[in-house]
């Protein structure tokens, strides 16, 4: 597999990821031959993954196989931070400036968004994500206080590949230092349409359990980023769209709300 690379930076700080990831112990990524530099571009070898199929967040199987392999992931990363140099190659995740970038685009689009979105709707998206802004700061010192590791950036599901070897985790272009629950964050708002927006199904999980008795990450649950993230798609259909799961997603809004009251 060839991908590209705008800088000689970011396809050596791939290769050498690669590397360490596996002398840390993680199997489950691809390998980097060589860097090749052709013109302006650089370009890496990556190790063909065949007969695969990526997950499906929709079937339980596949969460649960997918959230055991990033676990996996994000232990045997965090030791890279200690590698002389390699930590200062990766960019640290910045969450509340990022959100409010998303949030700003949002607005930008508002006028259009309401000719798309039913206005009870759009004034929850917009009611959750300033919930958010109003109350993380006063627990961001709590955020940053968390163990820091490699966090892979985009757990979307078709990153989560499923062979006649095992799973594989791929794609790790948005590398960054943070806590695992900025990974994990992704994970809830990419399942939770799946699972109806049931506050339950983290209650459950041994992975989730420690971070929703952490009031920082349940106010980060509070900002809509799936909206945030998808809705320049959405617009380029053409046509309405509204929330899935409408009443199930203001129960699981409220009941955070009663949570950090």
């Amino acid at each position: 597999m060839i991908k590209a690379y705008d800088t000689f930076l970011e396809a050596s700080r791939q290769q050498v990821f690669f590397r360490l990831l596996s002398k840390s112990g993680f199997r489950a990524a691809p390998a980097i031959e060589a860097v090749i530099r052709y013109e302006n571009t650089y370009f890496t070898l990556q190790t063909y993954i065949p007969f695969s199929r990526p997950l499906d967040y929709a079937l339980e199987t596949d969460r649960a196989d997918s959230l055991a392999l990033l676990h996996m992931y994000h232990i045997c990363a965090q030791p890279l931070l200690d590698y002389p140099f390699f930590g200062a190659m990766l960019p640290h995740y910045p969450l509340y400036e990022r959100w409010q970038k998303r949030y700003a685009q949002f607005l930008h689009a508002f006028p259009a968004l309401q000719q798309r979105m039913k206005e009870e709707e759009l004034s929850f998206i917009l009611a959750s994500a300033r919930s958010f802004f109003e109350r993380f700061p006063s627990y961001a010192q709590a955020f940053m206080a968390e163990k820091k590791t490699i966090i892979h950036g985009d757990v979307a599901s078709h990153n989560f590949l499923r062979t006649e070897r095992g799973l594989y985790l791929i794609d790790y272009d948005l590398l960054a230092v943070a806590p695992p629950a900025i990974d994990y964050l992704q994970f809830a708002s990419r399942i939770l349409p799946h699972v109806q927006w049931s506050f339950s199904y983290f209650e459950r999980h041994p992975l989730f359990q420690p971070l929703v008795a952490q009031p920082w990450f349940l106010v980060a649950l509070l900002f809509p980023a799936d909206v945030m993230r998808e809705w320049r798609t959405m617009m380029k259909r053409n046509k309405p769209f509204t929330l899935s799961h409408f009443e199930h997603r203001k129960r699981f809004v409220q009941k955070i709300m009663n949570m950090i009251r």
